[in-house]
């Protein structure tokens, strides 16, 4: 697992011990095609997910503009369940596996009690999902004014 770990971005920079900590936390887990990893407005479970064979598509329910449309389709070695994880709100979407997928579950409840008592590797993790959030931001205002063009607004 650690090796696993160490290959995902968000924990790429940190020491073997930080690692060794953090894969206790965590668990190989598989779906079928067609099955949810996330609920849309759960509030109980603020675990992650780092996608490691398969595909997931983002759905959502609660818009105006969508309904159960794919908002999103993610990757291999992708992690979603961010944000629920580091804001303790309701998740934003459902995650639905496309295909048959493998995944590593973490513990969101006891990696952000780790973080909190080894700062030094908060800091780092806190750092990169910053990152994350970021370059998602970033593709959204894209799509955001792909949509805005092709309707002349």
């Amino acid at each position: 697992m650690i090796g696993e770990l160490d290959q995902i971005a968000l924990f790429k920079d940190l020491p073997y011990d930080c690692l060794d900590d953090i894969s206790k936390f965590c668990a190989r887990v598989h779906f079928e095609a067609g099955e949810f990893l996330i609920t849309e407005g759960d509030s109980e479970n603020p675990d992650l997910f780092i996608l490691c064979d398969g595909s997931v598509e983002i759905v959502s329910n609660n818009s105006d503009c969508i309904s159960n449309e794919i908002v999103l389709s993610k990757e291999q070695k992708d992690i979603f369940g961010e944000i629920s994880w580091l804001t303790n709100a309701n998740r934003t979407a459902s995650v639905r596996c496309h295909d048959q997928v493998d995944a590593i579950r973490i513990d969101g409840r006891a990696l952000m009690g780790y973080l909190e008592e080894r700062p030094e590797a908060g800091f780092i993790i806190t750092r990169k999902v910053a990152n994350l959030l970021s370059q998602r931001m970033e593709e959204t205002d894209k799509l955001l004014k792909q949509v805005l063009w092709n309707r002349h607004i």
